[in-house]
């Protein structure tokens, strides 16, 4: 098959950028100099393949960020900085100081190879490399990942890219390059967005999985990875509503039906579907306990469980955490396996006398860096030590909180429900400025009208307006006043179902054939339409600026921005 040379592809390129994204076009810089590149080449012990010095010759890479202005949309492949001479220069020198020149020290084989080269890299440290390798393979283009390592396969060379590239570019082809890509020109730049896909409705795998037999489980006498949570003051019903737990499946259950309803695999201590937890009462206290998942020591549920009264948790896998919360606010944690106190939480020894000093292996966490740092070779704790951990902590609990449960607590049907997991918080909230730099100076009752309607897309892209407790509150989005969201509503039960099913789809469940219970298509719809479920729950709860920014970065029409650019305008 004849591949377009180097210097055409370039050539259709800049012809196409000069015409409808110059403002990318003048991010490139112009060619490096052929003794620069035989220098580098040499310095790096490669010889450079012909297509990557022809490359170069035509364009050194993009001008630094430094030099421009930020959101100039410069010259990219789909989430890959184009890299100077310079640049890969540089990078060779990391890869070489840090794997040696034999490789001798990669975390496993194939991860790398001195004789790769950097052509274009991201914030995340993933690249694209040119193999220099003399052979067959020589000039293939391959996706490194930092966590995977290099794969090769999907583009025999830089001629070839860039040849796709260019055809994108002039006839509006799809650009498959990790993933599927669509080129969008937007006020002279260069965008990159995902290709749109036409997906069928995903079918339900919690309705699928309803129907699978259980999985065989096997006597555990000891409890390898659970949550303990104990909470002051309240019954064991108030307990369950406060976990989110579905009413319709509140019953009687022993430790072995709550495994196998959860499809808990008990030699990997993991769930596959919504959690069961089994609840009881030791005197003033009641606890929930539940395996394969964590429900009562996430943030959402310990506000909700610590509501006027106070709530302490106990998470073992491997290493035991503690966490403390009174009326809804965190007090103080503890980590047998790391050392990290946050600034607002109190000394949690000082507190709750008794608890066992950390690891002798535990991490330590610099508050005003950020940064994790590993013990030095203390032995990590055997399995036995860990135990011991464990009750020693549990000890020190109930003896500061006067918590006396009767050795059998656990044993036998306790009362027990499944939880819908209640809707987490969505994290920072993505800038306006990164999402589309104009709505910055919009005023407030533009914003709201321009985050309906963009929210009200999105809801129709995904699949999540079918439902009508999100139809009903889509027109309410661009109020003054919005309704809110609360996790008990009618929609805030929808909104936990649809997250719940897009977990479960993450899985790995398969049906008595071995086959998985819905496609990789069905799973990816899930995915997104949980994922507009938590930018409405932002829309509902955030202030407009806030919000506008995250459902902008789910949307999936490429041509979001121009819509956008009329709602501006008419709105």
């Amino acid at each position: 098959m004849v591949v377009t040379p180097v210097a055409d592809s370039w050539r259709r390129i800049d012809s196409w950028l000069a015409a409808h994204a110059p403002r990318t076009f003048g991010s490139l810089r112009p060619p490096a100099p052929q003794e620069a590149i035989s220098a580098a080449a040499a310095e790096l012990g490669v010889v450079f393949p012909a297509d990557l010095v022809a490359s170069l010759r035509h364009h050194d890479g993009v001008s630094p960020e430094s030099s421009r202005p930020s959101g100039d949309g410069s010259f990219k492949f789909p989430g890959y900085d184009l890299l100077t001479l310079a640049a890969m220069l540089s990078r060779g020198r990391m890869h070489h100081e840090l794997w040696g020149r034999e490789g001798e020290d990669l975390p496993f084989e194939g991860y790398w190879h001195p004789q790769y080269v950097t052509l274009a890299d991201n914030c995340r440290t993933d690249a694209l490399v040119v193999d220099c390798r003399q052979g067959d393979s020589t000039g293939a283009i391959g996706l490194h990942i930092k966590s995977e390592g290099t794969r090769f396969g999907q583009l025999p060379s830089l001629a070839a890219l860039l040849e796709k590239l260019a055809d994108c570019l002039e006839y509006g082809r799809v650009l498959e390059l990790d993933g599927r890509h669509v080129a969008v020109v937007d006020d002279g730049k260069l965008l990159w967005a995902r290709a749109p896909e036409s997906r069928p409705a995903p079918r339900s795998v919690l309705d699928l999985a309803a129907t699978l037999p259980p999985p065989p489980t096997r006597p555990a006498w000891e409890y390898g990875t659970f949550c303990l949570t104990l909470v002051q003051g309240i019954d064991q019903g108030e307990l369950l509503r406060r976990y989110g737990a579905l009413p319709a499946t509140r019953r009687p259950r022993t430790r072995e039906q709550a495994l196998a309803e959860a499809h808990v695999d008990t030699s990997l201590h993991r769930a596959e579907l919504l959690p069961v937890v089994r609840v009881g009462s030791c005197g003033a206290w009641v606890f929930g306990i539940e395996e394969g998942h964590r429900e009562g020591n996430r943030h959402e549920v310990l506000r909700r469980l610590s509501r006027g009264t106070r709530a302490v948790a106990v998470h073992f896998v491997n290493s035991t955490t503690m966490t403390l919360y009174e009326n809804g606010r965190r007090v103080t944690a503890y980590d047998s396996g790391r050392v990290r106190q946050l600034e607002a939480d109190q000394d949690p020894f000082t507190l709750i006398p008794g608890l066992p000093p950390h690891d002798g292996s535990a991490v330590r966490w610099i508050a005003d860096t950020g940064v994790l740092i590993p013990p030095g070779r203390s032995a990590h704790p055997t399995p036995e030590q860990q135990r011991t951990r464990l009750l020693e902590i549990t000890d020190a609990i109930a003896a500061h909180f006067d918590i006396s449960p009767p050795p059998d607590a656990l044993a036998g049907a306790l009362d027990s429900a499944q939880l819908l997991p209640v809707v987490g918080d969505s994290g920072w909230p993505a800038p306006l400025t990164h999402a589309f730099a104009p709505l910055v100076a919009a005023p407030p009752e533009r914003l709201r009208r321009i985050l309906a309607s963009q929210m009200g897309s999105l809801a129709a892209e995904t699949g999540l307006d079918t439902y009508p407790e999100v139809n009903g509150v889509l027109p309410q989005v661009g109020r003054e006043v919005r309704p809110g969201f609360e996790e008990d509503s009618a929609l805030g039960l929808r909104i936990r179902r649809v997250l719940a099913e897009a977990e479960v789809a993450r899985g790995t469940l398969r049906d008595a054939d071995n086959r998985p219970l819905i496609t990789s298509t069905e799973a990816l719809s899930w995915r997104d339409r949980a994922d507009a479920a938590r930018a409405l729950v932002d829309a509902l709860t955030r202030p407009p600026e806030d919000a506008l920014g995250r459902v902008l970065h789910q949307r999936q029409d490429p041509h979001w921005r121009a819509e956008l650019r009329a709602q501006l305008k008419e709105y």
